[in-house]
Order: structure tokens, then sequence, then C-alpha cells
């Protein structure tokens, strides 16, 4: 697959999405289970202390209580201590649900105990004060229970510090898990940036290497070598379209300066001799008086050389028009078999001024062209003309017309002199003139296969030819079908 710029930036693009979603997704379930942990341990160590703190309340307030009840001897001062009794029971309770670590359960399974004994001498104490042993009952109380009490509150105390502990753990645990969240977000992020710049730099970098390349050889290329083109082996696909599309152009500059070149040797060639015969006709005439004759025959030649130089300036115009504007000739669309029709009619008339057999083959089936009727008369008549030009008096012309499937082929075929094997491959050539003593080939320009082969290569066809010396000619052309 040839590379491509636009791949490699979708790619990029893709890798980049691919990179920055990744980060999100990553920053987003780290704070959601950052998240989920902090509110969690918050909710049981929240739990816990308020637990802790309304056990130490519920402690506290149970102190008075008895000692009022001893001085008053009030029933209403016990109900109330039953009131704080089942209170500290309720949050002791929660407070045991919500320990979850060993120092808080060692706490917890010592507050029973000590509680189970403040107890049991809370119950001492109030038998003995309400069988009259009064003094006993406030010894235990100010004793037993008192230092069972303030054991209890230490306790508590104990247990408030290891939650106000906890708290401060997962407050430490919170900060180091959202330095890890940054953590986790910032390199992602600085790895995507890191390999985006790095990809446009080196997508930059290829991109100015290939653009140098493509005007370094631009460079190079100058009127005496246009020759050079761009390397496309190694191009992605967008500067290869670029650099193809250049080496076109160099292409069609090159063959433009090469028929310039050719055109001028050439004209400069064919037009020297009828000038030179113009200018020596001339001199020949002017150098001392002469008849009347003798001036109309100079100006005849003038004029015969005049056309001949005005024939080969129309042919080559009209060979430029074919292989380099084109655009500018009609085409359309006709039926072939009246077309050859006619041909052979008139090729018969040529034929037949030089008594030479003339014959055909043309298919009564319809079928059709498209193209410009009047060059591609012309092709055909250059071809026969060609013919009887090199066919003896009594030799034979044959045209023949076999259309395929989707092309035609026209044969114009002769028993003429023939052409060698030396100049069968320069006969397309233009001013190439065959070797003959003929007569008829002086007055040739040598421009009529080559105008025969423009106009066949207009059509999207070819001419295609076989000879043997002494034996005769056979030119094909093969023009595309168009089926209707």
């Amino acid at each position: 697959m040839k590379k491509s710029f636009r791949r490699k930036i979708v790619a990029g693009f893709l890798t980049m999405v691919f990179l920055s979603v990744f980060t999100a997704c990553l920053a987003f379930f780290t704070t959601l289970n950052m998240q989920n942990v902090f509110l969690n341990t918050m909710r049981q160590n929240v739990s816990s202390l308020k637990a802790a703190e309304e056990l130490e309340l519920a402690l506290i307030s149970q102190k008075g209580f008895l000692s009022n009840y001893f001085l008053d001897n009030n029933p209403i001062w016990l109900k109330r201590l039953e009131e704080k009794r089942a209170n500290f029971s309720e949050w002791l309770k929660k407070a045991t649900d919500t320990a979850v670590t060993p120092e808080e359960r060692d706490i917890i399974s010592d507050i029973n105990r000590l509680y189970a004994r403040y107890e049991s001498d809370r119950l001492n104490a109030k038998k003995l004060y309400e069988s009259g042993r009064i003094r006993e009952a406030k010894i235990m109380l100010l004793g037993d229970m008192w230092e069972a009490l303030e054991i209890l509150y230490q306790k508590c105390e104990d247990y408030i510090g290891i939650n106000e502990s906890i708290i401060k753990d997962s407050e430490g645990a919170l900060r180091r898990k959202i330095a890890g969240m940054m953590i986790l977000i910032v390199i992602p992020s600085i790895v995507v940036i890191i390999s985006i710049g790095l990809m446009f730099f080196l997508l930059t970098r290829k991109i100015l290497a290939s653009v140098e390349d493509i005007a370094l050889t631009a460079r190079n290329i100058n009127l005496k070598d246009l020759s050079g083109r761009v390397n496309t082996d190694s191009l992605e696909e967008e500067l290869d379209y670029l650099a193809k599309s250049i080496n076109a152009m160099l292409d069609r500059l090159e063959r433009s300066f090469e028929y310039v070149k050719e055109f001028s040797s050439s004209i400069g060639h064919e037009l020297k001799t009828p000038l030179a015969i113009i200018k020596g006709g001339s001199e020949i005439a002017l150098r001392k008086e002469r008849q009347v004759d003798e001036y109309k025959k100079a100006l005849r030649v003038n004029i015969e050389e005049s056309n001949r130089m005005i024939q080969i300036v129309e042919d080559l115009v009209f060979l430029a028009k074919l292989d380099y504007n084109p655009d500018n000739i009609k085409k359309e669309r006709f039926d072939a078999v009246q077309f050859f029709e006619d041909i052979r009619e008139r090729a018969e008339m040529l034929a037949a001024q030089k008594g030479v057999i003339f014959s055909s083959s043309i298919p009564e089936k319809p079928f059709f062209l498209e193209g410009n009727k009047l060059h591609l008369s012309r092709l055909f008549f250059n071809l026969i003309q060609n013919a009887v030009k090199f066919t003896p008096i009594g030799g034979k012309i044959n045209l023949s017309v076999s259309p395929e499937f989707d092309v035609v082929k026209i044969s114009v075929s002769d028993t003429g002199s023939g052409i060698s094997e030396k100049e069968l491959p320069k006969i397309f050539q233009r001013f190439f003139h065959k070797e003959t003593s003929d007569s008829e080939n002086a007055v040739s320009i040598g421009l009529g296969l080559s105008i025969a082969k423009s106009i066949a290569k207009f059509h999207n066809g070819g001419i295609e030819v076989t000879s043997r010396p002494g034996e005769g000619s056979t030119f094909t052309v093969i023009l595309p079908v168009v089926h209707i």
C-alpha cells in the first residue's frame, strides 16, 4: 500500500484520541474510586467518632444520678439513671458495630468489661443504701464506682483519640491518593503531548524533506536538460500525486521542446531547397534581359516552390494541432459503412487515372465510428495515394474493412515496390523519403504517413504496416467501434 500523509495524520489523531480517552477514563475511575473509598471511610470514622462522643456523654451523665438518689431518696433519679443506662447501651452497640480496627475492638471490650463491673458495684451500692447501710453504700459510691467511672471515661477518651487518629490517617491517605491520581493523569498527559508533538514534528520534517527533494529536482531542470524527473519511489500518496503531476508536466515540456527543435530543424531543412530554387531562378532571370516566356517560366517555378512551402507549413501546423491542441477538433458519430463507400468511389477514380486495378471489401451490416470525418478521409487517402504512387500500371490495390467486436481493421494493400526492412521503421518519420528513382516521389514532402499516424492516434487508434520489397505493402488502421 502506498504511504500517505493523510493516513499518518488520521492514525496520529486516532492515537491522540485514544490516549486522551484512556487518560480521561483513568482519571475518572481513579477519582470515583478515591471518592468512594473516602466517603466510606469518612462515614465509618464519623459514625465511630459520634458513637464514642455520645458514649462518653451518656457515661458522664450517669455520675450524679445515683448520688442524688442517696441524698434525697427520690426514685426519679433512678428513672433518669435507667434512661441514661439505656442511652449508653444504645451508643455502646453502635460503637461496637462501627469499630473496624483491632485497637477499637480492644477498647470496646474493655468498656464492656468495666461497665459490667460498674453496674455490679452500682447494684450493690443501691442494695446497701436501701437496706439502711448508707455509710457502706456511700463508701462504695465514692470508691469502687467512682474509680470504675473514671477508668471508663478514660477508655472513652482513648476511643475518641483512636477515631481522631484514623480520621487523620484517612486524610493522609486521601492526599496520597490525590497525588497518585495527579501522577496518573499528568504522566499520560505528558506522554500524549510528547507523542503528538513528536509525531507532527517527524511528519512535518518528512513533508519538508520530500518537498525539498522535489524543489531540488525542479531547480536542476533547465532548457539544456529536461530529462530530470522527481523520484516517486518513497513518496507519500499526496506528494506522489504532486511529483507525478510535475513529471507529467516535464514530459509535456520535453516533448514540446523536442517538437519545437524538430520542427525548426525540419522546416529549416525542407524550406531551404524551395527557397534556394526561388532565389537561384530569380537571380538567373535577372542577370540579363530575357524573353517574356523565360520570365514566365521562372515565375511558374517560383509559384510551384511557394506552393510547396505553403503545403509544408500547413501540414506541419496540422500535425502540431493534432499532437498538441486536439481539443479544438470536433468529433461526431457516423455510419462507417457509408463513409467507406464514399472512400471506395473516390479511390476507384484515383486508381483508374494511373491504370491500377482497385478492389474493396466493405461489410453491408452498419457499424459506427466516432471522429472527424474530414481528417479520417485524409488518413485513408494518404494511404491510398501512396499505394497508387508506388504501384505500377496494371498493379492492384485492395481496401478491406473488417469490423470486430470493439475495433475495426481497415487495410490498404498494394502490389507495388514494397519497402525495405531498413526503411520500414522510418516511414512514419516526418520528411522521410523512400529511396526511389520515381519522379513522383521527388515532389513529395514526406509528411503523409506522419499525418496519417497522428490522425489515427487522435482517434485512439493506430497504424500497422507489413511489407516486402517487390511484393507490395499492407497498411492496417485500427480504430475503436462505437456501440449504440
